[in-house]
């Protein structure tokens, strides 16, 4: 059975996920915490599921992350090996990311180069972290200019 984890759900709740908000909005929500903490925790929870998960999706997400480096290396310490990050983050050329207050970021496709070592960027400038990456699929834009991007640690 897969065990796949959807961060910052909002609203976008999801089957067969464990949906993750930063507050207890909804009674779907079985976990909370927050995404800007250096080391995700609720302590249990952390230690029972590192290298656990076959997929964490964080759609509409990592835009609001103060630490988007931090919030890539969590996720690469919760993903089995294999495991794949499936995320959309708006992207700078949508519209919606310059009227969303709470967007501390919009994104570009490249932006996730810097991760992996496929990458001209994550050869130059893979130093930022430890933590690499592998694309499973290249990232492309969807019709809102956002950033769609497949990854799978590479451990």
């Amino acid at each position: 059975m897969e065990i796949k984890l959807n961060l910052g759900c909002g609203n976008d709740i999801q089957k067969n996920y464990i949906n993750h908000d930063l507050r207890q909005h909804r009674p779907e929500i079985d976990i909370c915490f927050d995404l800007n903490e250096k080391v995700w925790k609720n302590e249990s929870w952390w230690v029972m599921n590192v290298n656990s998960f076959d997929e964490i999706r964080a759609f509409d997400v990592i835009e609001h992350i103060d630490d988007p480096i931090n919030f890539m290396d969590n996720c690469w310490q919760l993903l089995k090996p294999n495991g794949i990050l499936y995320i959309k983050a708006c992207g700078w050329q949508n519209p919606n990311f310059w009227v969303d207050i709470t967007h501390k970021k919009g994104y570009d496709i490249k932006s996730f180069d810097y991760f992996s070592d496929d990458t001209e960027i994550g050869r130059e400038y893979g130093y930022y972290t430890t933590k690499r990456w592998k694309f499973v699929e290249s990232p492309k834009y969807d019709k809102r200019k956002n950033i769609l991007v497949k990854m799978s640690p590479v451990k």
